[in-house]
């Protein structure tokens, strides 16, 4: 599979812009804090320090999901909720058969440079069924590779990238990925790591 390229922490990249190096906006600057921020803020309401429960805070509705969301960004003012049949025509016929019996329900919103950015909240107990059917299908070569949508304490958003570097939310790893400088928390099940790449210039 394709290695995860590793990248630079948002608060690195934030301090570097901070301090004026030539080619770094006040606004990258501020969305790099705001993430590094938002980041702690996640993971810092944790006491766990394995499985879903060490990513931080959850949410008890799709509302505070998505004010969440918009506080982190500046952004997602569009948020609405969505429907089983645009899940499915947003994921395409394969993927829905990986993610849809997990989701309790789910949104869209715009975030740059995603004009649909889905927002999941998974069923109760649902996420750690999630990552049992991917470390599954890896080990049976069903499934080729790790799940591109970044994870929350039972949610999910399904633009890793922005999930991770925006949000401070984390992969899910059930395939080996060589990164030694990953953050790495132990997932649920036995063989996946929830994961934050390092970033890089």
């Amino acid at each position: 599979m394709t290695t995860t390229r590793a990248r630079m922490t948002p608060i690195l990249l934030a301090a570097v812009c901070l301090a004026g190096v030539a080619g770094c906006s006040q606004e990258q600057a501020a969305s790099h804090a705001r993430a590094h921020q938002h980041h702690v803020g996640q993971t810092g309401t944790a006491t766990a320090t394995a499985g879903a429960a060490a990513l931080g805070q959850s949410f008890g509705s799709l509302p505070e999901l998505w004010k969440w969301v918009q506080d982190s960004t500046g952004e997602c003012a569009d948020a609405r909720p969505a429907s089983r049949q645009e899940l499915a025509d947003y994921l395409g016929p394969t993927r829905i058969s990986w993610y849809d019996p997990y989701v309790a329900e789910w949104a869209v919103c715009g975030v740059a440079p995603y004009d649909r950015l889905g927002l999941v909240l998974f069923k109760p107990d649902q996420q750690r069924a999630l990552e049992e059917f991917w470390k599954r299908g890896v080990d049976s070569g069903e499934l080729q590779d790790n799940s591109d949508w970044a994870f929350g304490n039972g949610f999910a958003v399904t633009a890793g990238p922005l999930g991770v570097e925006e949000l401070g939310l984390h992969y899910l790893w059930c395939e080996p990925v060589d990164d030694p400088q990953a953050h790495r928390i132990p997932a649920d099940v036995a063989g996946c790591d929830f994961a934050m790449p390092q970033h890089e210039h």
